[in-house]
């Protein structure tokens, strides 16, 4: 091992219980997507006594920051991207108190090791992942025009270069038809949760013709007033999600295509929105992933092993960065048992030891990641070339 890698994990240790006491504050005041306030601010101020400049509030979302480190017009930039949303009720039963510590903490090592010459590092934070989806804002409004290749690591049961992460795209459907007195005037009335019903019909039946990857999914989050009253309003939330970014507008379209048929068939009139952005399919770079792994081995620590497939899987927002330069989602062991995300458990472990002590070893495979696309040119250039050969949505 080089003495500068040497150096960096020296500096990952001594910086380790700072980063481990701050997932744990972030763990004991969970935030939801957009309201991460605190979390923000916390992670900001510990970004800022590293020496990194803090650029709050950007991308038109209060609780983004940019912090950057090096010469302005160094070269490569590598961002190292933090989450610190929480979920209501389960607290950070998604890991991410240990996203933001893991991306700070190796953002803090590597810095460590350089100077401000030979690069510039970012640390990326990226509201509302859960929900909103703020990296797609990011992508959106340029933070990552300038970025040479974008890192980012996430709990897990094992440490791995990365998993099968789908697209998602949210649809909201509002039917509007016209109340009336369910025993006294029923014909008088357009009746718009049997629209609704026929909609959810609609879609248990598409399931039949979807490929084995795609899913549609939705609850009804207002089905009228009172049993008395044929209801005018009704609304549901729905997902569709997909491996493949072009099946997904398909899925989008097939789905809106049940509710208008079942407009058409009740006489209501149908709108849709979105409440989160579009969240497309991760485009993997082996050569990045693998470079993530054979950081987590250098440090003594075993690889896996990898979950069996399955054919539908969760989704990220980090799936949009991916889709427009080279980039690793990684993944550092929380718990040896079988903890599912968006649990209790999950919520347990994000605090145990054991937890802490995977989102060290993610970091410590982040930083020397980076560090490694900073020293060796032909690694990024290999990345690069991955990134342009692999075809959207594969």
């Amino acid at each position: 091992m080089s003495s500068r890698r040497e150096q960096l994990l020296a500096a990952a240790d001594a910086a380790a219980p700072k980063y481990r006491d701050l997932a744990l504050r972030l763990h004991a005041h969970p935030e939801i997507g957009l309201e991460e306030v605190q979390a923000a601010a916390w992670i900001t101020e510990a970004l800022e006594a590293e020496g990194f400049r803090v650029d709050r509030g950007v991308a038109d979302m209060p609780t983004a920051f940019v912090a950057s480190w090096g010469a302005p017009a160094a070269r490569p930039v590598i961002a190292l991207l933090a989450e610190y949303d929480a979920l209501p009720e389960l607290g950070h039963a998604c890991g991410h108190n240990l996203i933001a510590s893991a991306a700070a903490l190796a953002g803090a090592a590597v810095i460590h090791t350089l100077s401000p010459e030979e690069a510039e590092v970012r640390v990326i934070g990226s509201p509302a992942e859960e929900t909103y989806g703020g990296k797609v804002q990011l992508v959106a409004q340029g933070f990552f025009a300038d970025v040479d290749a974008a890192l980012m690591n996430h709990g897990f049961k094992a440490h791995l270069g990365a998993r099968p992460s789908s697209g998602r795209k949210s649809v909201v459907i509002e039917f509007h038809g016209k109340a009336a007195h369910a025993a006294g005037g029923p014909e008088k009335a357009v009746n718009a949760l049997d629209a609704m019903v026929l909609t959810f019909s609609g879609i248990g039946l598409m399931r039949q013709q979807l490929r084995d990857e795609a899913r549609v999914h939705g609850i009804i989050t207002h089905g009228g007033e009172a049993a008395n009253i044929v209801p005018d309003y009704t609304r549901a939330e729905c997902y569709v999600r997909s491996f493949d970014a072009a099946y997904l507008e398909q899925l989008e379209e097939h789905l809106k295509a049940c509710a208008r048929g079942a407009a058409e068939a009740t006489g209501c009139r149908v709108e849709f929105s979105a409440v989160t952005l579009p969240m497309l399919p991760v485009k993997h770079n082996r050569v990045l992933e693998g470079r993530y792994e054979e950081n987590v081995r250098a440090q003594g620590v075993e690889v896996g092993p990898e979950p069996p497939a399955t054919a539908g899987a969760g989704s990220t927002d980090f799936g949009n960065v991916s889709q427009v330069l080279p980039g690793a989602h990684g993944y550092f062991r929380v718990s040896t048992g079988e903890v599912g995300a968006h649990t209790i458990e999950m919520a347990e472990a994000s605090k145990s030891e054991e937890g802490l002590a995977g989102m060290v070893v993610g970091a410590k495979a982040l930083a020397l990641t980076a560090l490694d696309l900073i020293e060796d040119p032909d690694l990024l250039a290999r990345a690069r070339a991955e990134f342009a050969a692999v075809e959207e949505g594969q």
